[in-house]
């Protein structure tokens, strides 16, 4: 085939039988990396993953630190003694003691048995009941333990020679061995609790918890009996102060008495305040009628003598008025005939004058009842109310002379109840006082161990298990912390701000002689194969013209598979149909001949130094369709030949004649190659390996493609997998790819240089 010539072929090479299923895959594989984002369960199983080996062995030295600290602590032995603490004592008697009744309710009461039970006074009680202070077994239990010297190495306590003297020494030391090593564990939802003494001696834990239930129950009754005596001798002193003042109250109350003349004062003051009552009710009434008289006094007058309705009223005074009315009337008609000095109209004159002379007096007598009636209503009022008041003066008299007489009653009283009050008190205390009932009881005695209780050596090695994978677990998660390589495609996306374009699993080689970047060819249905395919989808759809007609391979750092990137794109692009030309553009370190097992004497630096033809350095790929043109000899300036019009000349033409053009180039840090490669190109991919590429190493190579005003397309992860990220893949779509594994591809030699 002529290299110059190739067959045209459309630039999305993506118009293929199979774009919707590689389309649907990269977008597959994409998603799965968004998910990881947020923090969740899996990411946090992918750390522990990853530093397995971390928390095993972490886990492994907290058990053997643990066993061996088990065996060289002292076997301690454990006796327990069981108590039944009541609230209260046999009621033996009905009568009361002087200690308080605890309410059904009071919880405080079991607390203060159980501080009493590790209280100071009654360690020592125990110490010099067993005497202890002159015991080699009791100083014995001082010889420190290994957790012993620890915890006493970091509290800044001494444990020397001089440690037993002291301890043995001081008053307390023995009282705080004892406690030291005493437990008190009550049994829930009862009234039982188990006292417990621990020490290297068997006889010796039980003698001392027996003896101390013992003294407990002693020190109980002790105390009750004080407090009765002390409450016996308190009362008898105080009655007698009682008694002198209740004669005194009422020897002042009978004098008082006499001087007042008080006989009943209760009820005579009853008497005057039911007088005062039937007083006021009279009142009451007296008021309404000289309220009713008053008003009708005042109508009398207002409506004068000939308008009031009572006068008018009157049957007296109306048959007055008929009788003078018809007299009236005869005295009229006989004016017509006699003159008024006729003695005829003189004597009926007479009759009238005498009918109005009464009708007035008629009138008068009626309006004099009225206002006596009213004046009787008014002086009955100012009796009654007069009388009151005389009522009123006696009862508050009477209230004022009594009230240093109830002072005194209520004195008297006062102190004849505390008196009696007293006398009951005492007779109770001196019968509860001889009553030996208690309410602490023994229920198990404790007995000579026979097995240690302590170490623990199943138990020491849990507690050490769960201590060593919470340890391992914390130091994976602090060395994850620590670790500032990029290990997820989510991470790279946010770090650099460019998508990724596809994620390539972590490949293990069986055979070292294998080469990575041949596994596209050779296994098409792999998953590295499909993870290349889907980078190739991503870079179809990274422009609007579709795959971009040159694209530069670079990386941060050297050795993170920019070669194998480059490589695996180009056969992926040729089992599309697409006839690319691979260039192999590190001047300075290159990979590919050896990647491809090509002969490298002539390549790309004889082609731009002038000496050779394009067509004498080109050599035929593996596969039809993929043409390769190696470094060949390093030159002394490799950063002169790619600014060169030569190599900007050669890439136009590549860019007319083959379907792709993909370049190998150097790491961007510390070159200005990669730089000058990136400006050349249309289009460039960062490659970054997982778990190894460092954050500050990839955003200083990105910030130099940026500032070098490059095209980057996005970035590729590479070896993605349970080695490094701690995530792999495993796709099998059935896919028919024409790839170097074919018997014809196998078959069709290399073309020579």
């Amino acid at each position: 085939m002529n290299p110059e010539t190739p067959k045209p072929l459309p630039r999305n090479v993506l118009a293929l039988s199979d774009e919707e299923r590689e389309l649907a895959l990269y977008e597959r594989v994409q998603g799965s990396f968004d998910d990881e984002e947020g923090l969740n369960l899996k990411g946090y199983w992918l750390v522990i993953v990853r530093h397995k080996f971390t928390i095993i062995l972490f886990t492994l030295i907290a058990l053997v630190a643990s066993a061996i600290a088990t065996s060289l602590q002292t076997p301690v032995y454990r006796s327990s003694v069981k108590l039944q603490i009541d609230r209260e004592a046999a009621r033996i008697v009905n009568f009361e003691g002087v200690t308080p009744r605890e309410s059904a309710y009071s919880y405080d009461f079991y607390e203060t048995q159980y501080q009493l039970l590790k209280s100071r006074g009654l360690a020592k009680r125990v110490v010099e009941q067993l005497g202890l202070e002159s015991s080699g077994q009791f100083r014995a239990e001082e010889k420190p333990s290994f957790f012993r010297e620890v915890k006493s190495f970091f509290s800044g306590e001494s444990h020397g020679d001089g440690g037993e003297a002291e301890n043995t020494a001081g008053p307390t030391g023995l009282e705080h061995l004892l406690l030291a090593n005493l437990t008190v564990s009550p049994i829930k939802n009862s009234r039982l609790v188990v006292v417990s003494y621990d020490s290297p001696n068997p006889e010796l834990a039980a003698k001392v918890v027996n003896t101390l239930a013992k003294s407990f129950i002693d020190t109980t009754m002790e105390r009750r009996f004080e407090n009765s005596s002390y409450a016996k001798a308190f009362l008898s002193d105080r009655i007698k102060q009682v008694r002198a003042n209740l004669e005194g109250s009422e020897r002042k109350l009978v004098e008082y008495a006499g001087e007042r003349a008080i006989v009943d004062m209760d009820a005579k003051q009853g008497i005057l305040m039911q007088k005062l009552q039937a007083l006021n009710a009279r009142l009451t009434e007296v008021e309404a009628q000289r309220i009713k008289a008053e008003s009708r006094f005042q109508e009398m007058k207002n409506s004068g003598a000939q308008g009031y309705e009572r006068i008018s009223a009157s049957e007296v005074i109306q048959s007055y008025k008929e009788k003078l009315a018809d007299l009236e009337g005869e005295y009229e008609d006989n004016l017509r005939v006699f003159k008024p000095a006729y003695p005829k109209m003189q004597r009926l004159k007479g009759q009238i004058e005498e009918l109005e002379r009464k009708i007035a007096e008629e009138s008068a007598g009626i309006q004099s009842s009225i206002k006596s009636s009213y004046q009787a209503a008014v002086r009955e009022q100012a009796m009654l109310q007069s009388r009151m008041a005389d009522t009123k003066g006696q009862i508050l008299d009477l209230q004022r002379k009594s009230t240093d007489y109830q002072a005194l009653k209520r004195d008297v009283e006062t102190n004849r109840e505390l008196y009696d009050g007293l006398l009951q008190r005492i007779k109770e205390v001196g019968v509860a006082a001889g009553v030996g009932a208690n309410n602490i009881s023994i229920i198990d005695k404790g007995e000579v161990p026979g097995a240690a209780y302590k170490p623990n050596l199943m138990k020491n090695l849990q507690i050490a298990l769960v201590i060593g994978l919470l340890g391992g677990i914390g130091l994976a998660f602090l060395f994850e912390h620590l670790d500032d390589t990029i290990k997820s495609a989510s991470e790279l996306e946010k770090l650099v701000e460019l998508p990724v374009l596809g994620v390539i699993p972590e490949l293990r080689l069986e055979d070292d002689a294998e080469s990575v970047a041949l596994k596209t060819c050779m296994e098409p249905k792999s998953a590295i194969a499909e993870a290349y395919r889907s980078c190739r989808t991503a870079l179809s759809f990274s422009l609007p013209s579709g795959s971009p007609e040159i694209l530069h391979v670079t990386s941060s750092i050297a050795g993170e598979g920019k070669t194998t990137t480059a490589v695996s794109l180009a056969l992926t692009y040729v089992q599309a149909g697409a006839n690319v030309l691979l260039v192999d553009a590190d001047l300075r370190n290159p990979s590919l001949h050896s990647e491809l097992d090509f002969p490298n004497e002539a390549g790309l630096t004889n082609y731009l130094a002038g000496g050779y033809k394009v067509s004498e350095v080109l050599q035929n790929g593996i596969v039809e369709g993929l043409y390769v043109m190696t470094a060949g000899p390093l030159p002394p300036n490799p950063a002169e030949l790619l600014g060169s019009g030569r190599m900007m000349e050669f890439l136009q033409t590549a860019e007319e004649k083959f379907d792709l053009v993909i370049i190998d180039g150097p790491p961007v840090l510390g070159l200005a190659d990669a730089l000058i490669l990136a400006n050349l190109a249309r289009a460039t991919i960062v490659v970054v390996d997982a778990g190894v590429t460092r954050t500050g190493a990839l955003k200083g190579a990105v910030q130099r493609l940026r500032q070098a005003r490059a095209k980057v397309l996005g970035t590729l992860l590479v070896k993605y997998g349970q080695g490094r990220s701690g995530y792999g893949y495993d796709y099998q779509y059935d896919y028919n790819y024409y790839g170097c594994a074919d018997s014809d591809a196998r078959s069709r030699p290399k073309l020579a240089s």
